[in-house]
């Protein structure tokens, strides 16, 4: 019980200390639909700011989590180490170091440390298990539209939703982690690549330890969540009726949520860049989306800019960008929103190429 007090504490001082732009839901100030869902969440994983990040919306908030658990946390035919190596894989490809800080350590609690290794050298010799090697290559490979490996991939039709629903998860997270977070969970400066994995393993084998070894019932989170039917682009998750229903509701949620901030003129530049885009990086500049958005008038500038930044180049989104954006959209809600709906479309994009 103390230990873990302390974990929790830990976890809650975290969110406190490492979110930015938004204002959180604080886990001893969360009431209604909030405390229900940080409940679970604590259960069943830990209240982690890539999670609270959206308690402002609490829609979000149970939407989100209910893709994410049932998709990597619940048990299910994929072996949990494996969706842990996903998550590495594809944070890396993102460049979302928190990601992979974080899931580096997980793996490193669940004593995969070949893929670890594999994951910070940026060779997949390393990883021992020949499938899991493959699934590995397939997730680096995922962001590109047309990677040869993704015609072919190494899992058949009953492994494809915790896998694919995993992929799908972490090009949204990472998207809104490098927006809205640090760069790191742990109490690290950028140091040294030494000192970085030291502090990684350490995670992994204290907090990291305790959180994978949960025991993480399927379809628990579906209370939280509306129905709807199930988009034909997520075919892949059909034969899972959880993951399904989760990806069926954040779908419709996520069309309900965020396209209300786009003036029609911005929403079909962004949807038209976002349908055009393969996967390729977008360089430092964010020339190539003020081009995109000149004849549009000032306040949907700003939130067409916004979108596009998100959706394609989260590492652009800085200070100023949320300053121009808050002009006209003040609250955490407007801001969640658009972030989130321009990240998930963006993950969606991803994910008609995968199966």
């Amino acid at each position: 019980m103390f230990i873990s007090a302390i974990e929790n504490w830990i976890v809650d001082d975290m969110t406190n200390k490492q979110i930015r732009y938004l204002n959180p839901v604080r886990a001893n100030k969360s009431t209604g639909r909030v405390s229900q869902l940080y409940a679970q969440i604590r259960r069943d994983f830990q209240l982690v700011p890539p999670l609270t990040l959206f308690s402002p919306v609490p829609r979000l908030l149970a939407g989100v989590w209910s893709i994410w658990r049932e998709s990597q946390f619940a048990e299910g035919v994929i072996p949990r180490a494996t969706l842990e190596s996903i998550s590495a894989a594809v944070s890396h490809t993102n460049e979302c170091p928190y990601c992979v800080d974080a899931h580096t350590g997980m793996l490193h609690a669940s004593s995969k440390h070949d893929v670890v290794n594999a994951i910070f050298e940026q060779n997949t010799a390393f990883i021992q298990d020949k499938k899991t090697r493959k699934i590995v290559e397939w997730a680096i490979a995922s962001k590109t539209s047309g990677a040869k490996i993704l015609s072919t991939p190494p899992f058949n039709i009953e492994e494809a939703p915790a896998i694919i629903g995993t992929t799908i998860v972490y090009h949204f997270v990472n998207r809104m982690v490098n927006i809205f977070l640090e760069s790191s969970p742990l109490p690290i400066s950028a140091g040294s690549k030494k000192t970085r994995r030291v502090a990684i393993q350490l995670f992994g084998l204290t907090l990291a330890k305790s959180i994978i070894n949960r025991k993480v019932v399927p379809g628990d989170s579906i209370k939280f969540i509306s129905q709807a039917d199930l988009p034909a682009d997520m075919h892949w998750a059909k034969s899972n009726n959880y993951i399904s229903s989760a990806y069926a509701s954040f779908c419709h949620l996520i069309n309900s949520t965020g396209k209300q901030y786009l003036s029609p003129n911005a929403l079909q530049i962004v949807e038209k860049a976002i349908a055009s885009w393969h996967g390729e990086d977008m360089g430092l500049s964010q020339k190539w989306a003020d081009n995109l958005i000149t004849k549009l008038d000032r306040p949907s500038q700003s939130v067409a800019r916004l979108a596009l930044l998100s959706a394609l180049a989260p590492y652009q989104v800085d200070a100023r960008v949320i300053r121009q954006f808050r002009e006209n959209h003040a609250d955490d809600e407007a801001l969640l929103s658009i972030t989130a709906w321009a990240s998930f479309t963006a993950a969606r994009r991803i994910g008609s190429w995968l199966y």
